[in-house]
């Protein structure tokens, strides 16, 4: 089989562990949100979490552009 077919399958794959990862790092944002304070670390935490969210949404962006 040429290569051309495996990479559907690949990207399937890929684009399910993202989402998985996403809706991991929403968890933990809305875990964080839902408290009234936030130490410094938690809020450093909660800023490390939204840009590892924001960049696994953009990659599932990219990948799904490519798959069209």
């Amino acid at each position: 089989m040429p290569k051309s077919e495996y990479r559907p399958k690949n990207s399937a794959r890929q684009v399910e562990r993202l989402e998985r990862k996403h809706a991991e790092l929403a968890q933990r944002v809305a875990t964080l949100d839902d408290r009234h304070f936030l130490s410094h670390d938690e809020q450093a935490q909660m800023k490390q979490l939204k840009i590892q969210k924001l960049r696994t949404k953009d990659h599932l962006i990219r990948i799904r552009s490519k798959n069209g």
